[in-house]
């Protein structure tokens, strides 16, 4: 560093920002710019995601365990709200009097069955 002053053309840094291709900082820009650039990474972003998602799927639906899991699933949830619908079409609709049934007991029963369908599939997946 020298003792000299320097001037306004001098190419040493003067303090003062030079114009660069960077985009223009917030305050300068207006809320609609701003939503808009928003947008536009909000959008790449979610192609982005869309697109690991679908490979990921493709990836799944060739594994035959995911596949078989997915039927059992599937299959048990359907049987479920299939006996739901039909006790409830037995009850109201068609009159019959069907017996009434204490939800507050039946849940805790429901979790011990469903915690014997993770064990009994997951000692058929070790068998395997």
């Amino acid at each position: 560093m020298t003792d000299q002053p320097t001037s306004a053309s001098d190419p040493v840094d003067s303090g003062t920002p030079t114009p660069t291709a960077t985009p223009a900082p917030a305050e300068s820009r207006t809320f609609e710019q701003r939503m808009e650039d928003f947008g536009k990474r909000a959008g790449a972003t979610g192609e982005k995601l869309g697109h690991e998602a679908e490979a990921a799927a493709q990836r799944w639906s060739k594994d035959p365990t995911v596949v078989g899991a997915a039927d059992t699933a599937t299959r048990v949830w359907g049987l479920l709200v299939l006996a739901v619908g039909l006790w409830f079409f037995a009850d109201i609709t068609l009159g019959m009097d069907m017996p009434a049934i204490a939800w507050r007991d039946v849940w805790p029963v429901a979790l011990v069955v469903l915690g014997l369908a993770v064990l009994v599939r997951g000692m058929a997946s070790r068998r395997t």
